[in-house]
């Protein structure tokens, strides 16, 4: 059908561009010698002259149209029957190799004893080809032991035309629980999808998903996890640390960035903090309704600026981090300036807040 259109509007196109430009190429004009008509004398003495002969006339747009429609359906007609003939013959191909293999694949069959004539009620022909797939073909005759094919060879070899022919039923019944189903025997596919996931893995690589509702998407990205030197202590790499915003954003924050003091350091995070903590106690709290909300939410951040103050003093004396220390002071004198003046800057930023929502009234 796409060949058909394509052909059909291409030869409407075209007959009617040719129509429009060139008219004359569908008109012949009359000639002034051949086609001149010749005078003629009646029985009464006057002149009479033949009239001239009609020029054909141009085709219209419904036959051009026509034509167009009836030459597409003709060579799509031939395209599709040419298209048949070479997907036939293509087929042709494919059911010869195919079996082809398969009788290169009975003939190696036959070489290994055992394989011979197996029964379906031991195992059927499906999962013995997979089977087989899995295993190379120099260890069909002698398998591992831990395999599954050393498994069907003993029992291939036990029970079968001249040998053991009655089972108890304890014995088939372990036989039926230790074999393998369908899916128990992973594809090429799979295996070669699963080497490939160790192969990155070995190379600090893992596929970027993102979590969804029903599992994760993968993208076919591929994220750098380790480092180029991962017994050195770089293992692990992350977008946020090691990408250029994330490690600027992360670098300017009051805590990392460099050439600021400790007091400095703590007035600017308890100022953040203290801003914003009032926030959710004055829209969402109890008293969200009342005229008292902004100061009920001003002594609520008050209390969280105390209590995270308090932690942090706890912590400086019992851990005694010495990051912001400097040669010849104690340990964690540095930690314990910053946390005094977070509170300090914790209060600030709380009140600062409640002053806004008390004078613009956003608190009602």
């Amino acid at each position: 059908m796409p060949q058909y259109v394509s052909v059909t509007t291409a030869c409407v196109v075209g007959a009617l561009g040719v129509a429009q430009l060139s008219a004359e190429a569908f008109v012949s004009a009359p000639s002034a010698g051949r086609w001149q008509a010749e005078p003629r004398v009646g029985r009464f003495g006057d002149v009479e002259s033949q009239p001239l002969p009609q020029a054909a006339a141009p085709p219209s747009s419904t036959g051009l149209v026509a034509y167009g429609v009836g030459f597409g359906a003709v060579a799509a007609m031939l395209h599709s029957a040419g298209s048949r003939r070479g997907a036939g013959r293509s087929a042709m191909k494919a059911a010869e190799s195919e079996i082809a293999v398969k009788e290169k694949e009975k003939g190696e069959l036959s070489k290994v004893a055992y394989l011979k004539n197996i029964p379906r009620t031991i195992m059927e022909a499906k999962l013995l080809d997979k089977i087989l797939a899995m295993t190379p073909k120099e260890k069909w005759e002698d398998p591992d032991e831990d395999s599954y094919l050393y498994t069907l060879k003993m029992y291939a070899e036990t029970y079968g035309p001249g040998k053991a022919t009655k089972m108890g039923w304890w014995d088939y019944y372990s036989m039926k629980l230790d074999m393998p189903g369908d899916e128990d025997i992973p594809d090429l596919e799979d295996i070669a999808e699963v080497q490939q996931e160790f192969d990155w893995l070995m190379d600090g690589k893992m596929r970027f998903g993102i979590p969804g509702p029903a599992g994760i998407w993968y993208n076919g990205a591929l994220i750098q996890y380790k480092g180029k030197e991962p017994f050195a202590g770089d293992q692990i790499v992350s977008i946020l640390t090691d990408g250029s915003f994330g490690r600027q954003y992360v670098e300017n924050m009051a805590f990392y960035r460099e050439g600021l003091r400790p007091w400095q350091r703590g007035i600017e995070i308890g100022m953040a903090h203290g801003y914003f903590l009032i926030g959710p106690f004055v829209s969402l709290g109890p008293l969200r309704n009342t005229p008292e909300a902004a100061t009920v939410g001003l002594l609520c951040g008050c209390a969280i600026v105390g209590i995270v103050s308090i932690g942090g003093l706890i912590f400086g004396a019992t851990i005694k981090p010495t990051l912001f220390d400097k040669a010849g002071d104690r340990p964690a004198s540095g930690f314990n300036e910053m946390i005094n003046w977070h509170a300090v800057g914790g209060l600030g930023g709380a009140g600062f807040a409640h002053a806004l929502l008390t004078v613009f009234g956003s608190a009602a």
